[in-house]
């Protein structure tokens, strides 16, 4: 997938387009507010220089997207959105020092304009700074902090893996669940957390899955196009485990993408039964990817 596909996928609106824009920039208020005057000059000039550049707030998108349609009222639905960014930032910051990053958003990455140190801090600070978002909320505190727990250690748990993988290759099974965890529980959390604000936990595994699944289809994808540059590098793609399978390149590239269409399937789906219309945005998402890799979803999974 070429890097404009990329940014259409990444930038494609959830449904209540109107509603969700009117309230990123509130959204995106909340977080700066939350993550200012730390008593650190540096930290706080890193904090600046991060958000100065906005990504496509996708996690937020699909949070208040769900929020919404479950009729949650709008302090929440933007905390909620705040709480899924500021995981995802912190996240970023992390990443760009283990995969030795040198440009994030169109400018030279945090670490590379401070120093290690500093950015490391700040990415711990980004996840404590969403729990304390979680904590002015009124009801189910408790719960929603227990979910947020959950999936940045099975967030952590991903990265862990996905870093060995350079030592220890991995076979199929774990490929899989790598995504699911280093992408897919930061992909789900938007559903999640909505679910468990509207007191509707009996939907929660199934909000999972189609974060999950949407994940694993979107990360197949991005390994396909990476697919040349990171087997020179020796970098976990799907692609070099399909090969471990006996399968010659061309046929690695399609079992990758057979792959690829069954998870957007199956994420689809999933989304598609969430309460109230509150998985919508997540199907938004999936046709966009469908189209952008011409994986073209059935008129069953489309019809659903």
């Amino acid at each position: 997938m070429s890097t404009r596909q990329k940014r259409a996928i990444a930038a494609s609106e959830p449904r209540h387009d109107s509603w969700v824009e009117s309230r990123l920039q509130t959204t995106h208020l909340l977080m700066l507010e939350t993550v200012a005057g730390t008593g650190s000059t540096r930290l706080d000039d890193l904090m600046a220089y991060h958000f100065s550049q906005r990504g496509a707030c996708m996690r937020a998108r699909l949070a208040l997207s769900s929020a919404h349609a479950l009729g949650l009222p709008d302090r929440t639905c933007i905390a909620l959105a705040a709480c899924c960014e500021l995981i995802h930032n912190g996240s970023l910051l992390h990443d760009d020092i283990q995969d030795n990053a040198h440009e994030r958003r169109g400018q030279v990455t945090a670490w590379r304009e401070f120093d290690v140190n500093t950015a490391m801090c700040a990415g711990t600070f980004l996840l404590s700074a969403a729990y304390q978002i979680l904590a002015r909320l009124p009801s189910h505190c408790a719960e929603l902090v227990g979910q947020v727990h959950r999936s940045s250690a099975n967030l952590i748990g991903g990265q862990v893996r996905d870093l060995q993988a350079t030592r220890d290759p991995l076979d199929l099974e774990m490929w899989v669940a790598v995504a699911r965890g280093k992408s897919g529980s930061l992909l789900a959390l938007p559903l999640e957390l909505s679910l468990i604000a509207a007191g509707q936990f009996s939907s929660i595994s199934m909000a999972s899955a189609a974060g999950q699944s949407f994940a694993v289809a979107y990360q197949i994808i991005d390994d396909i196009a990476d697919a040349e540059t990171d087997l020179s590098r020796g970098q976990n793609n799907i692609v070099a485990v399909l090969l471990g399978q006996k399968l010659d390149y061309n046929e690695s590239i399609e079992r990758a993408r057979d792959l690829a269409q069954s998870s957007l399937s199956q994420a689809c789906t999933h989304a598609r039964w969430l309460p109230g219309g509150s998985g919508l945005g997540l199907v938004d998402l999936c046709q966009q990817l469908s189209d952008a890799a011409s994986l073209p979803l059935s008129a069953e999974v489309q019809a659903a």
